[in-house]
């Protein structure tokens, strides 16, 4: 098996913001941006009732691919709206090497 990136983010979306978008923008997110990043394998995302934290998973070829894609998702006018809705403060990201 060839090596790859695991990117773990959780957060919470503010509490001003409707579930229905937020998932909406979240399946739009991964059509319009996540996927076509070079080095993109796969996303997931789900949801915690437990704590109310979302969470995605991407996989990557490599980390700087991922790191690529992070820099660029913070300045693409394409993912505005979804970056918009989540509390930054609760938000975390780490990422894995596997090998």
């Amino acid at each position: 098996m060839k090596p790859y990136v695991i990117e773990i983010t959780t957060f919470k979306y503010k509490a001003t913001v409707n579930a229905h978008n937020f998932w909406k923008e979240d399946a739009k997110i991964q059509d319009i941006y996540t996927s076509k990043q070079p080095g993109y394998i796969s996303r997931e995302s789900g949801y915690s009732e437990e704590t109310n934290e979302v969470l995605v998973v991407v996989k990557w070829e490599t980390m700087t691919d991922a790191d690529a894609s992070m820099k660029k998702f913070m300045s693409d006018a394409s993912v505005v709206d979804f970056a918009n809705m989540i509390n930054a403060s609760t938000l975390k990201m780490a990422r894995y090497n596997v090998k």
